[in-house]
């Protein structure tokens, strides 16, 4: 029986495409790039619509590191486990929020980034909302041995 599932897992490792460090990290940045030019088209003026935006460092895997372009866009960098950036936060000024989601399906990445609005009234009253996001869907090509963007999506409410 041990054998069998030696046998297995070596053949799903083996077929599975690979995703080196340095490839998920570019794929991240990408994404997180799209996003932001995206929403800056949006507001019709670079990253600004009268909310600071924080890029949330949750869920990110632990060798990543942001792209040089990401790093001098106009955002702040925060993490939810570490609380010491609710000091930044003002009552009555708008925020912005950006997550990602990771999800890996057969040969497709998909990296989800979406913005949460959030507004402060006082200690006990917040107010968040899912604003909008981009679904980015890598196929891995075995014939280029890469990951490709095949889809990206944009909504918001």
């Amino acid at each position: 029986m041990k054998a069998r599932t030696l046998v297995v897992v070596f053949l799903f490792v083996g077929l599975f495409p690979k995703i080196e460090g340095k490839d998920l990290n570019e794929l991240i940045n990408n994404s997180l790039l799209l996003y932001l030019e995206w929403q800056s088209n949006i507001v019709n003026k670079p990253l600004k619509d009268n909310k600071t935006i924080y890029i949330c460092l949750d869920n990110y895997p632990s060798n990543f590191s942001f792209s040089e372009k990401i790093l001098k866009k106009d955002v702040k960098f925060m993490s939810l486990q570490n609380i010491s950036y609710q000091k930044e936060l003002k009552k009555k000024e708008n925020y912005r929020f950006v997550f990602i989601a990771i999800c890996l399906e057969q040969n497709h990445l998909i990296i989800k980034v979406f913005g949460k609005d959030v507004l402060i009234h006082n200690k006990n009253n917040v107010q968040v909302a899912v604003v909008d996001w981009g679904i980015f869907n890598y196929e891995f090509s075995c014939d280029r041995q890469e990951w490709e963007l095949k889809e990206k999506k944009f909504g918001g409410v």
